[in-house]
């Protein structure tokens, strides 16, 4: 239970983020760009994830715990796997992609420059 008390933004996010990444991928508004809303929201749902986790156990104006960051990192960069092994296997209308993963990570490892920032020692 002190997990979840510690960890519930966390947790909410990455049901946001399942549920994000399981809607019927045929529903998604069409925008012409070079680059599609669904990778933006891939980077935008990893990179959240890993900042609500890595905020947990730290305080703002402590210096940034890289250890800590990088377990952050890791454990957002391996729910995105998880999540694109579910759309091949189980959410409809959803496919199992690369390009997929590597904005998740790209989500994720940009939470670095921020938590830097945030964290700095005063």
């Amino acid at each position: 239970m002190i997990f979840i008390k510690k960890y519930y933004l966390a947790i909410l996010w990455a049901l946001i983020s399942l549920t994000a990444c399981g809607v019927n991928g045929k529903s998604l508004p069409k925008i012409n760009l070079d680059i599609s809303i669904d990778k933006i929201a891939h980077m935008v749902l990893f990179g959240v994830q890993a900042w609500l986790i890595l905020r947990v156990n730290q305080k703002r104006g402590s210096g940034l715990n890289w250890k800590q960051a990088h377990l952050a990192v890791i454990i957002s960069l391996v729910y995105g796997i998880v999540i694109e092994g579910l759309q091949a296997t189980v959410f409809i209308n959803r496919s199992y992609d690369y390009a997929d993963m590597v904005a998740d990570g790209i989500g994720a490892v940009m939470c670095y420059p921020f938590a830097m920032f945030w964290f700095r020692s005063k």
